[in-house]
Formats: C-alpha cells, sequence, structure tokens
C-alpha cells in the first residue's frame, strides 16, 4: 500500500488563495461589480487545479463576496463591504481534525451578512502567536487544544478571553479542559483519548490475538516481537519526545513517590519512564527513526511499515478512505490490573474579551458547539463531537474506514486525564523532553535523566523556575 498525504500543502495553497480575494473584495482592492480573473488564470497564479479554484470561488459564493455568471465569469457582489468580518485564529491541523471550512462555510450560509476569516497560526509558539495577534486586536475568536489552554492559563493570559456559560450538553470532561475555579473559557468543539491503533490484517496473519483493554505494556511487547519476527518489520511506532506521547507514561507512573530499601525514595511516574525507555530502546520492535511530525508515524502505519502506532481519532481522519483493516483499542497500562489511564487532548474555541465583533464573533463560537455542526462533525469525520447526544448517535454516513470500535471512547471516559494532572507546567514537561532527547542521544545518563525530573517536580511544587544543574568536566 502506499501513502502520500499531500493534505497540508494543497490546504496551504487554497487557503490563501481564498484570503487573498477575499481580503481584496472586503478591502476594495476588487471593488463590486468587478470580475475576478478567469479560472485558468487564478489557477495559474496560485498553482492549483481548475478544481481546486471553483471550490474556492465555491465557498465565496457561500459567504456572499461574489456570484458567477454563465459564460461571463465571477463578479463581486454589491453592498459586499456592509458585512461583518471576524478573525478566527486557529492551526491548520483543523481541516483535517473535524472540517473546519466545512464548518465556516455552513456557517457563512446560515449567516450571510457575518464573514469568518481563517488565520492560521504557527503551531510552534502557538500561545504567544495568539495573545500577540489579540493584544494587536487582529483576533476576534481563537482555538485552543488543552495543552495549550493550560500554557495560556500558566502564563496569566486567560483575561484576554471573555467568561462563558456552561453548556450542559457538552461532555463534562471536555469542558474541563478550559474551566478555571467556577468560570470557563472556552466551547468545547472535540475531543480524544490517546489510544492503540492497530493493523488487524498483521495480527490476523500472524495469528496473535488482537489487543484488548486488559493489555499491559509487557503484553504488547511480546505480541509486537512475534509480529516483527513474523513479518521482518518492526512492531510498533510513536514520536516519543512528543509531549502527546511521552507525558502518558509520567501520567501511568502516578504522582508521588515510594520508599526504597535504602532508605530512600523515588518517583512513581520513573517506573512509566522505565517502561518507556524499555519500548523504545528495543530494535526489534521499535525503529530508530526521528519523525519530524505525526505525519510520518502515520505513513510509516498506513504503508505497513509497523504493525501499530500511538495515535488520537483525529489522526484516524487520515484513513478515512483508505482501504485497508485497522483497528482501536485503550492503552497498555504499565502492569495488568492496573486502572486504566490515558491523555486526553480536547479542541475548544474562545472569544476574545475586546473583540469588536462580539456578537458576530459569539454567533459563530456557539455554532461550532451547536447540535448541527457537531452533527456534521460525527457525519464528515471521524472525531468525536463534544456534544453527547452528536457523539453518540446511531446514524453512520459518508462511507468512512471507520474503526469498528469506534464508540470505545464512551467506556473509556472514566480513564482519561490531562496533561495538568501530571504535576508539571507545559514549560516544565518541554524542558524534560529536552532531557529525554539527550539521553535518547547518548548525551546523558538514565540516572541524572531522572535526576532532572525529580529537579523539576520539586522546584514546580514549590512554585520555582527550573534551573539545571551543568556539570563541569
Amino acid at each position: 500500500m502506499s501513502y502520500k498525504s499531500d493534505r497540508p500543502t494543497f490546504h496551504e495553497r487554497l487557503d490563501h488563495f481564498v484570503n487573498v480575494i477575499r481580503t481584496d473584495i472586503l478591502n476594495g482592492i476588487k471593488q463590486e461589480g468587478t470580475y475576478l480573473p478567469s479560472e485558468s488564470a487564478l489557477a495559474k497564479q496560485y498553482q492549483l487545479s481548475n478544481k481546486s479554484i471553483r471550490k474556492g470561488l465555491d465557498q465565496l459564493v457561500e459567504e456572499g463576496l461574489i456570484v458567477k455568471i454563465d459564460r461571463v465569469g465571477s463578479m463581486v457582489t454589491r453592498h459586499s463591504r456592509e458585512s461583518v468580518t471576524i478573525n478566527y485564529g486557529c492551526p491548520l491541523s483543523l481541516t483535517s481534525d473535524f472540517m473546519i471550512d466545512d464548518l465556516i462555510a455552513e456557517f457563512s450560509r446560515r449567516n450571510p451578512g457575518i464573514h469568518v476569516r481563517r488565520i492560521t497560526l504557527n503551531p510552534l509558539g502557538y500561545v504567544r502567536s495568539a495573545e500577540e495577534m489579540m493584544q494587536n486586536g487582529l483576533l476576534d475568536v481563537v482555538a485552543f487544544n488543552s495543552p495549550q489552554f493550560q500554557e495560556w492559563n500558566e502564563l496569566g493570559l486567560t483575561p484576554l478571553l471573555e467568561e462563558l456559560e456552561t453548556d450542559k450538553a457538552m461532555y463534562p470532561i471536555t469542558e474541563s479542559a478550559f474551566r478555571i475555579g467556577d468560570k470557563v473559557y472556552a466551547r468545547p468543539v472535540s475531543f480524544s483519548p490517546v489510544v492503540l491503533c492497530y493493523n488487524k490484517q498483521h495480527f490476523r496473519e500472524a495469528d496473535i490475538p488482537e489487543p484488548d483493554s486488559y493489555w499491559s505494556w509487557d503484553d504488547l511487547i511480546e505480541a509486537t516481537s512475534r509480529l516483527a519476527a513474523i513479518r521482518g518489520r518492526h512492531g510498533i511506532y510513536f514520536l516519543p519526545a512528543s509531549e502527546n506521547r511521552y507525558s502518558i507514561f509520567l501520567l501511568q507512573g502516578g504522582k508521588g513517590s515510594k520508599h526504597m530499601p535504602d532508605g530512600g525514595s523515588r518517583l512513581n511516574m520513573l517506573e512509566g519512564l522505565d517502561k518507556l525507555n524499555e519500548l523504545i530502546n528495543n530494535r526489534r520492535i521499535f525503529p530508530n527513526y526521528w519523525a519530524q511530525g505525526n505525519d510520518e508515524t502515520i505513513r510509516l502505519f498506513a504503508e505497513g511499515q509497523v504493525s501499530a502506532i500511538l495515535a488520537t481519532y483525529f489522526n484516524l481522519n487520515e484513513f478515512a478512505h483508505m482501504d485497508f483493516e485497522y483497528d482501536i483499542c485503550p492503552l497498555p497500562s504499565l502492569h495488568r490490573g492496573d486502572p486504566q489511564k490515558t491523555l486526553m487532548l480536547s479542541i475548544g474555541t474562545a472569544l476574545v474579551h475586546h473583540s469588536p465583533s462580539k456578537e458576530a464573533a459569539s454567533r459563530f463560537m456557539e455554532f461550532l458547539s451547536s447540535a448541527d455542526a457537531q452533527m456534521l462533525i460525527r457525519e464528515k469525520t471521524v472525531s468525536i463531537p463534544a456534544r453527547k447526544e452528536a457523539a453518540e448517535a446511531s446514524r453512520d454516513s459518508g462511507g468512512l474506514n471507520r474503526p469498528s470500535r469506534y464508540s470505545m471512547f464512551r467506556e473509556m471516559l472514566p480513564s482519561y486525564f490531562y496533561h495538568k494532572e501530571i504535576g508539571l507546567q507545559m514549560q516544565e514537561l518541554r524542558i524534560f523532553s529536552r532531557f529525554l532527547k539527550e539521553y535518547w542521544s547518548g548525551m546523558i545518563d538514565v540516572n541524572v535523566l531522572y535526576e532532572r525530573l525529580e529537579e523539576l517536580m520539586i522546584q514546580s511544587k514549590e512554585g520555582e523556575q527550573f534551573k539545571p544543574v551543568v556539570e563541569h568536566s
């Protein structure tokens, strides 16, 4: 099976085309009553196909900015500048996570006087980028995932957002990601646990039982070792340094410490790190491969290079139109019989407190969490809507390649935990990821790695900024 994902590049070019035309119209550069260049000229200018250009033009038609006149062209509509434009800051990944462009188009159809300008925020330094744009009056609504909002709160930036009322139609745990005390600052749109995703055909052909909720990491290591021996390929892969992956093992290790026979103590979460290191240092099952991002992990799995990956429901959208057998199950635990624990990611939208178009921005934010929008997410993607009614809807249209255990997330709810429940701030987790890379690269040994984590935990508890010890040779 070959795998090719050019979605980000395509969406970036299409997004750029629509944004340029929209901005030129709203700013009066392309005046009312004038015509846009021909589809073929636009395709050449923006390096898109004629079909893609038509898709972009259809979006502008839906927004009421242009009309298509047969055999003449696309004309800028009159009175277009009388509409309200709201700026929506979000990551590019939302185009696949829950088809944000389709949701924006549907909102525009229902609210012809409101235009939503999607602004892609830099994934590196997302929080600071959003803050800067808000301070300069360039955002009205902004998307956050749960770790981004945690960082936002840790930096003391919540006053930049409007306080919201609780929406009881949402899963309570999704809203808790954006709750500070008794105040809510973002409306949930979608969520996902991190799960184990595996190739059903590989397990069947090797005559190995499929993973289930009772598996420990040792069970997974044993099964993927057998798979590797039979298939001659590695068994499992994930990006170890990702804060959404190594944090799982810190979480499963647990808080607190235990007394050792020598009279000392050891952090419980170090047991989780022991298992992580055992797993990724096993070259029979785990490739010595440093992916540049999650897309490469998805590619390795889709091409059959590995039999299992750690993934979210958002990632499963990459398989929605592929013809191969895969399924999901809860993550293994450290020991058989341990309570299940997995990392939870929620995505929500927040209203900028000083937005000059607060009424229109609020309407858009509420639409994304509305019953209709949430059902669109359920029907058109593999992602989980935050609205309970939509997430648990029985109808399943669109012919998407969903895992047979799609509804498993409902039974897993008690096992969900956010990054904040690890006991480290997001900045401290990123510092620790640097130490992990140094250890895996052979620059420091495991004892130094664990000392660094203990220092981080102590200083985090005391509210101090981390200052690593500098060793001199």
